[in-house]
């Protein structure tokens, strides 16, 4: 039986870590299969794969695209690609496409931040952020790092605090698809989407209800911040819907709430059943498309 962590972030998103590096950390914790899932990018994917290799633990390809609720608030969706590790492009072009333009999205609505911090006169250096954010799409972590570093605030916690919380005055709102329009790109492309840490949604039973009958086929029962209670309810709402049951750290190495890859309570057994699952979705996707 394995131990496993379905949700990490590397600096191919918001990370702090590269992705080799959070592949090399999570088998010094003895995790022995992981998925990468930084935000609307899949760049980080080879790089965690060779790693994994090396470490001989298997790194599942994965993504998390932000939706927008009809009633207000989001709801994060992971999707999970059993593909071999030398596909050209995870989820294949037209997948990729579309999160090309979620990217783009993530770069102007840094812009805006940086106006509304300047109006707050809080000036930072847009080649800065740029320069913080490396290879990946700038998000708020980044601008917050680039606040710590001109002396704004102390920690990148703080930033979020003070300025960057949603709908805080540093936030800006960016483009995002309705959830079954994200559920379905992510099986037409062949992935496995799940509910991402379902405690903060506004509705949760009513949100599972909904998205079991667009494509959805897991929920992330076991999170980092999920008590014995929500795993219970989780786990619960997931049999009544037909769902897969998976976990993850959600680690990126910036949240003061952080959890280390593999901490968290996912029964070894859960594990096995997800990567069983994967591979019969991936097996009947295939037999689809040939």
């Amino acid at each position: 039986m394995a131990r496993g962590d379905f949700h990490l972030h590397s600096t191919a998103s918001d990370g702090t870590s590269a992705p080799a590096d959070v592949v090399a950390l999570a088998a010094s914790r003895g995790v022995e299969v992981l998925a990468l899932t930084d935000h609307d990018t899949t760049a980080g994917i080879k790089a965690a794969q060779r790693a994994g290799n090396a470490a001989e633990i298997r790194v599942i390809a994965g993504i998390e695209i932000s939706t927008d609720l009809p009633d207000g608030g989001d709801a994060h969706i992971l999707g999970y690609f059993p593909t071999p590790a030398n596909n050209a492009a995870v989820g294949g072009d037209a997948f990729q496409i579309q999160l090309r333009r979620y990217r783009e999205g993530r770069q102007a609505r840094g812009l805006t931040i940086l106006a509304k911090l300047d109006a707050l006169s809080l000036s930072l250096s847009w080649d800065r952020v740029l320069a913080i954010a490396g290879e990946a799409a700038v998000g708020r972590p980044h601008v917050a790092a680039a606040m710590v570093e001109a002396g704004y605030v102390e920690t990148v916690p703080e930033a979020f605090d003070l300025y960057l919380y949603s709908g805080g005055p540093g936030d800006a709102p960016r483009e995002k698809l309705p959830p079954p329009q994200a559920l379905q790109l992510i099986r037409d492309a062949g992935g496995v989407p799940v509910l991402a840490h379902p405690r903060y949604l506004p509705d949760p039973e009513g949100t599972i209800a909904s998205l079991s009958g667009h494509g959805l086929q897991g929920i992330e029962v076991y999170y980092k911040n999920h008590d014995p209670h929500d795993i219970a309810r989780f786990d619960r709402l997931a049999k009544e819907h037909g769902l897969i049951a998976t976990g993850g750290s959600d680690f990126h190495g910036t949240k003061a709430d952080e959890h280390l890859p593999g901490d968290l309570p996912l029964p070894p057994d859960r594990v096995n059943t997800f990567l069983a699952f994967l591979e019969q979705e991936w097996s009947a996707y295939k037999d689809g498309v040939n």
